[in-house]
């Protein structure tokens, strides 16, 4: 073998082993790269979970903070709220018996001043309920008369109205017990009678009650001309017809009615008191008062205008009056005083029965 081949052999030799040994330098060298590129991965992962894990950790801790502050918040707001909720309760309950005894008050107020016409009044509105009138029943009319012929001002008390389109009637209501002679002569209601009393005398109008006074004794009261009933509500309807004259300039007429309105009297009576200067009065009991408003409907003066009317209502009402509607007028006028309500017993009262001995005590005084 020549020389040149021969060194050109040894060379490529020398090349391979060069290169083989390069390679596997090479190799080595990636080996610890990638070794270290593995360990630099590892070790940049788990700071990275750790990192995780602190965040989490740190974000797990802020949330249970932020939940435990909205939850004390919460059961703060909710306390807060509760308590609040109670006293608005407390507030509102003491709101309410406020209510019930400013009612009550109201009531017992108003029951005062109605004390002696109440049980006459529910008579008189269930009367015009049973007639079917349309009607506005004002109950304690109080005026002060233009009366020319007294020294000193005084108050006239009307027991009550009752208005509708076609009339106007005042009734005098009289809360009297037993045997009532209204205009009737006794020995027309038994012979013997008119030998108690002097007919002779009786002028047109007159009153005989008669009643228990114990259990063995009777008590008679006569009442003649001016103190008859009938006289005394035709005087009022003209001191009231003067007083709505001198306040509007003109007035409606009014019919006159006695209701004898207890439910255990007995009354004889022709059913009018009449005379010369003046419009008969109708004469009632329970058992008549409902015919009594029904012919006043129709067998009296005119009955007052649309305006009158008007008048008449905003004037009793400016006086005070308990207003009590029928018919068409139940829903515009309904009285604070329930039609059953009665004042209760108090004081040297208390042993009184109902209204009867109040109110026939009162009525006493009265007549």
């Amino acid at each position: 073998m020549e020389i040149p081949t021969l060194v050109l052999l040894i060379a490529v030799a020398v090349l391979v082993v060069a290169f083989i040994v390069t390679v596997w330098m090479l190799s080595r060298r990636n080996r610890r790269v990638t070794d270290e590129l593995q360990r630099r991965y590892a070790e940049g992962e788990n700071t990275l979970i750790e990192r995780q894990a602190d965040v989490t950790r740190e974000l797990q801790s802020s949330h249970d903070e932020t939940l435990a502050a909205l939850t004390a918040q919460h059961h703060t707001e909710i306390s807060q709220r509760i308590q609040a909720h109670e006293e608005q309760v407390r507030s509102l309950i003491a709101e309410r018996d406020a209510a019930v005894a400013n009612e009550e008050g109201s009531r017992l107020l108003a029951g005062r001043g109605l004390r002696w016409d109440l049980a006459s009044r529910e008579v008189l509105v269930d009367a015009c309920d049973a007639a079917g009138l349309d009607a506005i029943i004002a109950t304690n009319i109080v005026f002060s008369p233009r009366d020319e012929g007294s020294i000193a001002p005084y108050c006239a008390q009307l027991d009550h109205l009752v208005i509708t389109e076609k009339a106007i009637v005042l009734v005098e209501s009289k809360y009297w017990q037993g045997l009532i002679l209204d205009g009737k002569k006794p020995s027309t209601l038994a012979g013997a009678l008119g030998v108690l009393f002097d007919e002779s005398t009786l002028p047109t109008s007159f009153v005989i009650a008669i009643s228990r006074d114990g259990n063995e004794r009777l008590d008679v009261r006569t009442l003649l001309d001016a103190d008859s009933p009938a006289s005394q509500v035709r005087q009022q309807a003209h001191l009231f017809h003067q007083h709505l004259v001198a306040q509007h300039g003109s007035a409606p007429s009014l019919q006159t009615c006695v209701f004898y309105s207890h439910p255990d009297a007995r009354v004889w009576t022709g059913g009018l008191d009449e005379t010369e200067h003046a419009e008969p009065t109708r004469i009632a009991s329970v058992r008549t008062i409902q015919k009594a408003l029904l012919d006043a409907q129709s067998g009296g003066a005119a009955g007052p205008s649309s305006h009158q009317l008007t008048q008449l209502v905003a004037t009793v009402r400016e006086l005070g009056a308990d207003l009590h509607g029928t018919g068409r007028f139940a829903s515009e006028f309904r009285s604070p005083v329930p039609l059953d309500f009665r004042m209760p017993a108090h004081g040297a009262l208390a042993a009184a029965s109902a209204d009867g001995p109040r109110i026939r005590e009162r009525r006493s005084v009265r007549a």
